[in-house]
């Protein structure tokens, strides 16, 4: 489902490319909202601004002024309106909080008015994409974005393996990094090479770590829903999770080491991606997140109709593998494949399963916990279908992963120890051979014990 605001969100980006922002927003107050305040909160969390840090008797030039000046809020999602009984209940719940993986949305009983508690919260973005009447949103990173992009400043756009078909069945890669070049990206890069590392990375853990049977391995890759109800409410589990960073971040820092001066924009269906990336211990990876939504209203803004144009070609291309991670049971598959090459002797022991969806994950930890079970390789997916279920995904899930499925199975790379884009990579970062990937791959790990 679209959001309520994204048209004001398109207004605002035209409004500051153009130079009439400031007017463009007093308009809007007045026109657009019945009360002051909740105009000014839906119009700062447009624009990625903390509304409590503006004066509201000078909003218009305050905003602005936040938004040179770049300082992007750090909480994600808020509520932006108040709200009482009249939306619908299940079970007892509102909509919102019956959609909430972590039971984070609280309601006062006087009012029926709801709030979140920001310990509980972990910006899956569930209630913002649940509320019909626009109550939640989640703040929108690109007007502070584009102060740097009108600079000409080196700033890569990464985007997520599930990009493919979001744009039109037709779109290419190709055509997609001719768009953010036309924006004012100086480069758009595949997430999926980065997953084709931690793919490698898991076969190695896996390796390690599974001897038996009785072993496990639970990969931290890709899923920032599932990390947090790992690390939050599983901490039994967190000693078989794999130390692994998400794509996203070893992405970031694979630019960020051989590029120190670039930002980098991850773009995706996530909008608890826009979180991840703030997390103290891995915020040296990723300064900005656009959704696939967000970008579609940027490309109208900007008047970019991606199908007519005729693209511009990388030669640092994903393998079937990495393309792959998209979707549920993706991540397990590729390293399922390099187990299978390089670890031969445990192919055997490689007993997977997927779940997805944040109440399956949940239901299916609930019982792992007390269970024993022949499973070797979990990999879990806050949503379900995987990425191409993500809440700001612009097509539906089947469609995602069909689309997913046929740019993954046309890469000239079936898997990546047979990839020259990664050899290159690997010289480039100074790393010769599996070995070396073990002994260097701080680069790619953080720790979830805290």
């Amino acid at each position: 489902m679209k959001e309520n605001y994204y048209p004001l969100f398109k207004r605002l980006i035209e409004a500051y490319t153009e130079g009439d922002f400031k007017e463009t927003v007093d308009q809007m107050l007045k026109e657009e909202f019945e009360d002051d305040q909740q105009g000014r909160e839906v119009l700062a969390a447009l624009c990625g601004i903390d509304i409590n840090t503006l004066n509201p008797d000078a909003f218009t030039y305050e905003i602005a002024d936040a938004i040179t000046k770049n300082q992007v809020y750090t909480k994600i999602v808020q509520k932006v309106h108040h709200c009482g009984e009249d939306c619908e209940c299940i079970e007892g719940q509102s909509k919102c909080q019956s959609v909430c993986p972590f039971s984070a949305i609280m309601k006062d009983l006087d009012s029926g008015d709801k709030w979140i508690d920001s310990e509980l919260c972990m910006n899956c973005g569930r209630c913002v994409t649940v509320c019909d009447k626009g109550n939640y949103m989640d703040l929108k990173q690109f007007l502070p974005l584009y102060e740097l992009l009108k600079t000409g400043e080196k700033v890569i756009a990464i985007v997520a393996p599930a990009i493919a078909g979001q744009f039109g069945e037709q779109v290419s890669l190709d055509q997609l990094r001719e768009a953010f070049i036309k924006i004012g990206f100086t480069d758009m890069m595949e997430v999926a090479v980065a997953a084709d590392v931690l793919s490698l990375k898991e076969a190695l853990e896996f390796s390690e770590h599974v001897k038996t049977k009785d072993d496990l391995l639970i990969t931290s890759c890709c899923c920032p829903i599932w990390v947090a109800m790992l690390r939050k409410v599983y901490q039994d589990l967190v000693k078989y999770v794999s130390p692994s960073v998400s794509p996203m971040v070893a992405m970031g820092r694979i630019i960020k080491k051989l590029n120190p001066d670039a930002k980098v924009v991850f773009i995706g269906p996530c909008i608890a991606k826009k979180s991840e990336a703030k997390e103290p211990d891995i915020a040296d990876a990723v300064d900005y997140v656009l959704t696939f939504q967000e970008v579609e209203v940027i490309f109208d803004a900007f008047k970019i109709d991606v199908h007519t144009l005729e693209g511009v070609p990388t030669i640092d291309y994903a393998s079937r593998g990495g393309r792959l991670y998209a979707h549920t049971g993706g991540v397990s598959q590729a390293v399922y494949e390099i187990v299978e090459e390089i670890f031969p002797k445990k192919k055997e022991l490689f007993k997977a399963i997927q779940i997805d969806g944040a109440a399956n994950c949940k239901q299916f930890l609930n019982k792992f916990e007390q269970s024993n079970n022949d499973i070797t390789f979990v990999e879990g997916m806050g949503c379900i279908g995987g990425c191409v279920g993500g809440p700001k995904a612009i097509v539906n899930k089947e469609i995602g992963k069909e689309a997913v499925d046929k740019v993954a199975y046309e890469s000239a790379i079936k898997i990546p120890v047979h990839s020259e884009v990664l050899v290159r990579l690997f010289e480039q970062l100074d790393i010769h051979s599996v070995e070396d990937l073990k002994a260097k791959s701080s680069l790619f790990e953080r720790s979830f014990e805290s």
